[in-house]
């Protein structure tokens, strides 16, 4: 039994290598791009239940756009709403608020397919950009998506990054997460070539591929199955490291909980859909994006093996009288393992420099070393609920303007070395000359 579970935490050793080395990729700086001249044209969609408190500050936001306004519309779907979200969409500016009632048909995937169909009566844009009703954007965000579109990428993820970082210990732990993620997993995936991973929202895609490719709208997540399904058929997701998206991350462990189970949920249904049909192209492909995307598919599953496995060898080496009486195969990925935990320990924080992150902020990664603890009864409890496909809101309360988003009690949260440092003085002084 020693040997299988010893056999088990190498194969789970190789694998956090496998992540590690890939890591390497996201130490270097982002390539500059430079922009291509605007042509394309645009359909901001922003799928909003009962979101009258946030969505003023979103549609600012995408007003203030350093682009062409007569190449792109903003679309606003205000979805089996009970509060006044269309109308306050109207009056700040967006250039339609489509009112859709289904009890039956309820979340934001339907909702996406609904307002699309709405939209390609009137209008055919090169692409498509999808927000949540909550977030607030760079303000070069559609100029960079028009010279991604222009070097020929179909699908293009923006950086995801957190409006409210210090609200609570969860928010800091969420904000700490997403801006080590973006560094050591996105931007290393997108160096290399692979695929990157679509977030829900801050993204663009084009049509024809959105047409031809249609999500499966009762999906929980059905931005993970859309990019499952393109990796599947070869298309990679692409990822633009200076079109940031503040997004507002829940306030309370319990709100969160609720949003992880969620996501949890969909996973799993993905991961039962496409992860063996992605390993399987991946070895008739020699692909290393597809056999990429198929281990990120079983991540749920691995983290949770991973942690069964070290409890049992940890519990089977305290019952042994003898360290010497470990069999070597169980001996040397547990020193391998002390290593690899080092390394991962040094990479955060080395992120975090590398994003420009304030010195003082560094602290959020205590709160999210805690934080990741909650993951594993989440992941089990997202298994058993997988096939329940009932949507379910997370509530959005924090109206933060683009002026507020750069600063933490008064102080800037990126230095000058961050993501979006130059980008972020330029939006800051231009959203206040041109907010509606």
């Amino acid at each position: 039994m020693m040997m299988l579970l010893t056999a088990v935490a190498l194969i789970l050793f190789l694998l956090a290598a496998y992540n590690f080395i890939l890591a390497l990729a996201g130490l270097a700086k982002p390539r500059p791009t430079p922009p291509s001249p605007p042509r394309h044209t645009f359909a901001v969609l922003v799928p909003a239940h009962n979101e009258a408190r946030v969505i003023v500050e979103n549609i600012r936001s995408l007003l203030a756009q350093d682009y062409p306004r007569e190449l792109f519309r903003i679309f606003v779907i205000a979805d089996n709403c009970t509060d006044d979200t269309a109308a306050v969409a109207r009056t700040a500016g967006a250039d339609e608020a489509l009112e859709r009632f289904d009890s039956e048909l309820r979340g934001k995937g339907h909702a996406l397919v609904w307002a699309r169909d709405q939209v390609e009566r009137q209008y055919q844009p090169d692409a498509y950009c999808v927000f949540d009703a909550d977030n607030v954007a760079s303000r070069n965000f559609l100029q960079v998506m028009n010279t991604r579109l222009a070097q020929g990428e179909r699908i293009i993820q923006g950086y995801l990054d957190t409006k409210n970082p210090s609200d609570t210990w969860v928010t800091k732990a969420i904000s700490a997460a997403y801006w080590i993620s973006n560094r050591l997993w996105q931007l290393a995936r997108s160096r290399l070539g692979l695929s990157n991973a679509l977030g829900g929202t801050g993204y663009c895609v084009r049509r024809e591929l959105l047409r031809q490719y249609e999500p499966d709208p009762t999906c929980l997540t059905d931005d993970l199955e859309l990019q499952m399904r393109l990796l599947l058929e070869g298309f990679r997701v692409g990822w633009a490291h200076e079109a940031v998206t503040y997004d507002e991350k829940p306030l309370t462990l319990r709100q969160s909980w609720r949003q992880r189970v969620r996501w949890m949920q969909g996973h799993w249904d993905v991961a039962r859909r496409y992860a063996l049909p992605l390993f399987k192209r991946a070895l008739l492909n020699h692909s290393l994006a597809q056999f990429d995307g198929a281990l990120y598919c079983i991540q749920p599953a691995l983290a949770v093996v991973g942690t069964l496995v070290g409890l049992a060898l940890v519990l089977g080496a305290c019952l042994l009288s003898q360290p010497q009486e470990l069999a070597p195969p169980f001996s040397m990925p547990l020193h391998a393992w002390a290593l690899l935990l080092c390394a991962y320990g040094v990479y955060p924080m080395l992120a975090m420099y590398l994003e420009g992150v304030r010195a003082r902020l560094y602290l959020n990664y205590a709160c999210s070393l805690l934080f990741a603890v909650t993951w594993l009864p989440i992941t089990l409890l997202g298994m058993m609920k997988s096939r329940n496909k009932e949507w379910v809101h997370t509530e959005h309360t924090r109206s933060v303007s683009i002026e507020q988003v750069h600063a933490v009690d008064g102080d800037a949260v990126f230095s000058q070395t961050g993501p979006e440092a130059q980008p972020a003085q330029v939006t800051l002084s231009a959203s206040r000359s041109s907010a509606p």
